[in-house]
């Protein structure tokens, strides 16, 4: 089993994307209204004053993209590139270019054939429709036949967004939990057992919301008998760290989730390395029972993704 250190939840923002995209949308994304510039050096530096041995990179949610089946695949072909070029360093989750579901069953294939990839990033809704709706049948389908690992990430919700906090404060934890729920409730957790999802900053408000939901689900006859055991659902998702390195997070993390199914994440380069560094001396110390960093740091995602 690998010892390494292994960032599961790793961005990249590549040239062609911030152009086709374009940095003044990046820029509306975030809390300060500044996206983050991203370089493979600067990449390869956090990840080395952090003892982080590889990085698995996905394009991070953004705003509709144009002629977007074109613009992932140069994507996908760049990070298959980094993997090479830098050996051991970089893996990659896959983009996809929904809500074309015919489009994105072709970069699966290719995806999976010649580029060898980690896994898939797949974001908590398009155009409003949820993972578990039936418009993503015969995407999670072929995911299933494959065995593929599907790394969940939220994304803008499909309402507007009340003046509190920016959408990826408070939003972006129940995008996590809305999709996740969906899953369940579809039953689409149950059907697709051989698909390996991830929830991305620790399952967002899903831990603390698993008594509420298995409550509300036993009092839907219907959904009750698709579902079967809530608890069982919730546990076999995978859950990363990602600015979520706190007693809070972790502890309620740690009742629903399989202990071999919590992964590191860092969330480089929309979370800054001064962040990640604070982040990291929180999880060196945290001592919290079903949560063991042996096993987050590496050896769970190791498993996960044939390490």
């Amino acid at each position: 089993m690998s010892k390494r250190k292994i960032d599961t939840h790793q961005h990249f923002l590549p040239k062609l994307y911030v152009d086709a995209v374009g940095l003044d949308l990046l820029n509306a994304a975030m809390p300060g209204g500044v996206a983050p510039t991203w370089s493979e050096e600067a990449a390869i530096a956090m990840m080395d004053e952090n003892g982080i041995d590889e990085g698995i990179l996905s394009i991070s949610s953004g705003p509709a993209l144009p002629d977007a089946a074109t613009l992932l695949r140069k994507c996908n072909d760049l990070a298959a590139d980094l993997r090479s070029r830098f050996n051991g360093r970089f893996g990659s989750f896959a983009s996809l270019p929904l809500p074309d579901v015919d489009a994105a069953l072709k970069e699966v294939g290719y995806c999976l054939d010649e580029l060898k990839v980690d896994g898939f990033i797949l974001f908590t809704n398009y155009d409003g429709k949820y993972l578990g709706d039936d418009h993503f049948t015969p995407l999670l389908e072929e995911l299933d036949r494959r065995g593929a690992v599907v790394f969940i990430h939220p994304n803008q919700p499909p309402h507007d967004i009340p003046s509190v906090a920016p959408a990826s404060v408070l939003e972006y934890p129940f995008e996590t939990t809305r999709t996740a729920t969906s899953l369940i409730m579809s039953g689409a957790i149950s059907r697709y057992r051989n698909v390996r999802f991830i929830l991305s900053h620790a399952g967002g408000t899903l831990p603390f919301l698993v008594p509420r939901l298995a409550l509300s689900i036993s009092m839907m006859p219907s959904v009750a008998e698709r579902v079967g055991d809530p608890l069982a659902a919730v546990r076999s998702f995978y859950f990363d760290t990602a600015l979520s390195a706190g007693n809070p997070a972790l502890a309620s993390l740690a009742q629903v989730a399989d202990p071999e199914r919590i992964l590191f994440g860092t969330d480089f380069p929309f979370a800054p390395t001064s962040a990640i560094r604070r982040f990291g001396s929180v999880l060196d110390g945290i001592e919290i029972p079903g949560i063991e960093m042996t096993k987050v740091y590496g050896e769970n995602a190791a498993r996960l993704l044939g390490r």
